[in-house]
């Protein structure tokens, strides 16, 4: 099976930042902590603006 593009495109992660509340990764879909660092992306949908992503900067919690 072919990789996407989100899995390999490592311009898709922008820079590390906080998430804002109530924001859950989108790896592992647990919460993130309070001012905890997270890696800031997006995803293009087809019609409409793009969705902004987080994801646990390294690895995700067990």
């Amino acid at each position: 099976m072919a990789a996407s593009r989100t899995e390999t495109d490592a311009s898709q992660w922008e820079y590390t930042t906080y998430a804002p509340a109530g924001e859950k990764c989108s790896a592992c879909m647990k919460p993130f902590k309070v001012l905890e660092r997270v890696r800031r992306g997006h995803m293009e949908r087809v019609s409409g603006a793009p969705i902004t992503l987080y994801r646990h900067l390294g690895e995700c919690p067990k």
